[in-house]
């Protein structure tokens, strides 16, 4: 039979984890990491990376909450909760055009180190609560508005809480401390605001769910708030309570607004819902998942995008470190990306019209996501090289029960300073998975390879580790040899 003319020009179908060869499309990547496949529809591109935000907040100490606090429509300020340098009291800082600068708590958070905060707008102030696991304890609840933190102004009688959420015309506080009791299954809220402020009374406004598993976190969408537990959703119009599914959330940092979506995630999967039955959206990046510790796992959206860390995990055998997996909301496809730092906290900060990715990490840093649009992109992650790293599925061209043999490779591929083509064979004669070898390094837009490689199956990957400007990889064309000899 004569040679054939096999062209992979697209990678338009979301990667995958979890599928065999004979189930994966030809233009389906298996490792989708530290590239993008949705900037330019159909090639894949180098991730961007990130640079520093400023000063160091306090080095070597974990960011342990980051809020865009949007005060009004003009005013705005990022956030960011971290121990002091000794590690016995929490620290509130803010992004003082560039500096981080502490604000002043008095002794507040004296002995709380290490709490995590979470923070909500509303009329104008910002309200912090949070919890401190090691130590078992409540953080005291507080407001903020510009930079005058108080323990009473807006939250006399307001209890303390793990979770706060602004929904329709009050806030509501959820797996609460109040009076020395602990009431994991309630949820305060305040009144409806008169004159500018609100007031607490925890003795009548409240409700409970549940009685059985603690609250893990608040969401808010389709003019509904949603309570979750670990193995339930409950939904309250501020009428009505109803258990809404058997779907809860291991861990309340990962609920995120898409839109209409409602994201989060449980120990299972991660979900999505417009008010009705949730749908499982993480199917492709299951092992990543499964691998992973729940008590890492971050979240945020940016734009179209639902921001999942995972932290340390693994996939087919391969391990993650800093794991930070993407949705696109658009094309329906996960990618993933290892940083150099370990994440701690994320928030979108908006300005001038467009959406970022704050991340603070656990050496005492905030950092932000460099995006494709930004006049001056970051190719390091705060200095540090970006890997970036895609392999194709095992193809058999249509028969894996004859030996193929490829006689040439054509790579298509724009920036290419650094990458590495290299590829791997798999026949009869093969007991293991063979490693991957060298094809060659892409020096220019199209780069030919004379290569004699004969098996069942081929499988091709790029691999790049550098600070240069992204790569934009077109795809394939392979020369191949049938072999009617099983």
């Amino acid at each position: 039979m004569p040679a054939q003319s096999i062209h992979l020009t697209n990678f338009l179908t979301p990667p995958s984890t979890e599928l065999s060869p004979f189930l994966m499309a030809d233009n389906q990547l298996a490792i989708c990491n530290g590239v993008n496949l949705g900037w330019k529809k159909g090639s894949i591109i180098k991730d961007l990376g990130y640079s520093k935000v400023g000063s160091t907040l306090q080095s070597g100490k974990a960011i342990t909450g980051l809020h865009n606090f949007r005060q009004s429509s003009t005013v705005q300020k990022m956030l960011a909760t971290v121990n002091n340098s000794a590690g016995t009291n929490l620290t509130l800082q803010y992004n003082n055009a560039g500096t981080w600068t502490a604000i002043s708590v008095s002794t507040t958070y004296n002995g709380f180190e290490g709490a995590q905060t979470y923070m909500e707008d509303f009329i104008g102030y910002c309200f912090i609560v949070g919890y401190d696991a090691t130590d078992n304890v409540f953080l005291p609840v507080a407001s903020l508005t510009g930079t005058t933190f108080s323990t009473s102004t807006n939250v006399t009688s307001m209890p303390q809480g793990k979770f706060i959420k602004r929904y329709r015309d009050r806030l509501y506080v959820a797996n609460t401390y109040y009076s020395a009791t602990a009431y994991p299954y309630r949820v305060f809220f305040s009144s409806i605001p008169t004159a500018g402020a609100i007031t607490w009374t925890p003795a009548s406004d409240f409700f409970d769910v549940d009685f059985s598993e603690a609250i893990t976190g608040l969401g808010t969408n389709w003019d509904k708030l949603a309570i979750f537990t670990e193995f339930s959703t409950y939904i309250y119009d501020q009428e009505t309570k109803v258990k809404g599914w058997d779907i809860g959330c291991i861990n309340g940092r990962t609920i995120a607004n898409l839109g209409s979506y409602l994201i989060w995630a449980n120990k299972d999967n991660v979900w999505a819902s417009t008010g009705g039955r949730p749908t499982p959206i993480a199917n492709d990046i299951k092992e990543l998942l499964l691998n992973s510790s729940p008590s890492a796992w971050r979240a945020t959206v940016v734009g179209k995008e639902y921001y999942l860390y995972l932290g340390d995990t693994e996939a087919n055998g391969l391990s993650y470190n800093n794991c930070m997996c993407i949705f696109d909301s658009e094309l329906g496809y996960w990618r993933w990306r290892e940083l150099y730092d370990d994440v701690t906290a994320l928030a979108r900060y908006t300005t001038n019209n467009e959406d970022f990715l704050y991340m603070g990490v656990a050496d005492g840093m905030v950092h932000v996501k460099s995006k494709y649009t930004d006049a001056s992109k970051v190719y390091t992650d705060d200095g540090n090289p970006v890997l970036s790293h895609f392999r194709t599925k095992a193809f058999d061209f249509g028969d894996p029960s004859i030996a193929k043999t490829i006689i040439k490779i054509v790579s298509y591929c724009l920036h290419a300073q650094q990458m590495t083509l290299r590829f791997r064979v798999m026949d009869k004669n093969n007991e293991v998975i063979m490693p991957f070898t060298d094809i060659g390094k892409l020096t220019q837009v199209i780069n030919y390879y004379d290569k004699t490689l004969t098996g069942n199956f081929l499988q091709i990957e790029g691999k790049e580790y550098s600070s240069n400007q992204p790569f934009e990889f077109y795809g394939l064309s392979l020369l191949l040899l049938p072999d009617n000899k099983l």
